[in-house]
Parts: structure tokens; sequence; C-alpha cells
């Protein structure tokens, strides 16, 4: 999904909802309640939901650039393993604005602290990067990287297979059948 039908279709949820009478968001307070829409999209983190050939479906930013999770990082308790150059190369997505994601359970949405005292946004526990080499929407260049970077599914999962394990928006992924296919850049280390 390109950043402009990502934002529209986000700013289209938040309209309805405002239309409607009603200035909640699908995203949920702590009681359960609904959080209210947020009046500047900028001050959002945006995040989508794609398909490609290569993984199925796949969450993205508001860029369309794929989000990916790190095997050497925890869910519970969430941290994040990946400093100093592994962060250069994959970058942390920023959990400083709220986040409003089409197609991702607001309840599987959360942040960690990084030790560098940034919000880090996580899915599932699990904390979310986007690989430096990828620069445009659709490029999954981070995919099976180092054997321990892969796509994030909507539910959280890691994507280890190709669109037959991931075929469903909310559906599990995990045993892979066939290995993942090659990386065909080397640039950056797998860390």
């Amino acid at each position: 999904m390109r950043r402009g039908q990502a934002v529209a279709a986000l700013a289209a949820l938040a309209l309805s909802l405002t239309a409607c009478g009603s200035s909640q968001t699908p995203a949920t307070t702590p009681d359960g309640g609904l959080k209210a829409a947020p009046a500047d999209l900028s001050k959002v983190t945006l995040l989508a939901v794609a398909e490609s050939a290569q993984v199925g479906w796949h969450v993205t930013d508001g860029d369309g650039l794929p989000l990916y999770r790190y095997d050497k990082d925890t869910p519970k308790p969430a941290k994040s393993n990946c400093e100093g150059e592994c962060a250069k190369a994959w970058k942390p997505v920023k959990a400083d604005n709220d986040p409003m994601a089409a197609g991702v359970d607001p309840g599987l949405i959360g942040t960690v602290t990084r030790s560098d005292g940034t919000k880090q946004l996580t899915i599932a526990g699990w904390p979310q990067y986007t690989f430096a080499e990828d620069e445009t929407a659709g490029d999954l260049k981070g995919q099976a990287k180092g054997g321990v970077w892969f796509a994030t599914a909507p539910n959280g999962a890691k994507i280890t297979g190709g669109k037959a394990q991931n075929n469903a928006k909310t559906g599990t992924t995990g045993a892979t059948p066939t290995a993942p296919p090659p990386s065909s850049s080397a640039a950056a280390p797998g860390y």
C-alpha cells in the first residue's frame, strides 16, 4: 500500500468516525474504552497492512515500507537487542506519537523504552524496525536477512515463508515447509 493510500485510508477512518458523531478511533484505552481521534494526523504513527507476492500480508509504515522483527529481541518482556551499528541498518520504529493502524489489532500495539530512552513501537510485544535498504513501498530487501530478520505479520508473528504460509491478514504464521528466499543484498550485516 502506498503512503497516499495509507494516509487516505486512515484519514477516511478518522473522518468516518467523526462524521458518525463519534470522536473515537479503534485504539483502546487501558480500561477498554476507545481513544479520541487525533485532530492532527502529523502527530500519528501510521501503520497499514499490505500484501506482496514474496511474503503475503505484512505490516508497513505510513510510507509503505515493511516493518521487521528481530529474532534476538524478546516480546515478554519487550526488549530491543539492536543497538549501535545494528540500529543504523535496522531503524527502530519510533513510538513518540500515537499509532493509527489499519488492519492491525490495536490491542497488539505497544511500546518499549530503548536503552537510549527513546520509545520504540512493538507489535505483540516484538520491537519493530524498518530496513535502511528498503527505499520504496513494496521493497522487502530485509526479509530473512541473516536468518534473524523477518517481515511482521498483522498479528505480530514473523513471516518465515512465502505467501502460502501467510495468506490471511489475521491468520497465524510459523512453520516453514520450504526455506525462505535468499536475500540478494549483502551490504548490511544480519546482526
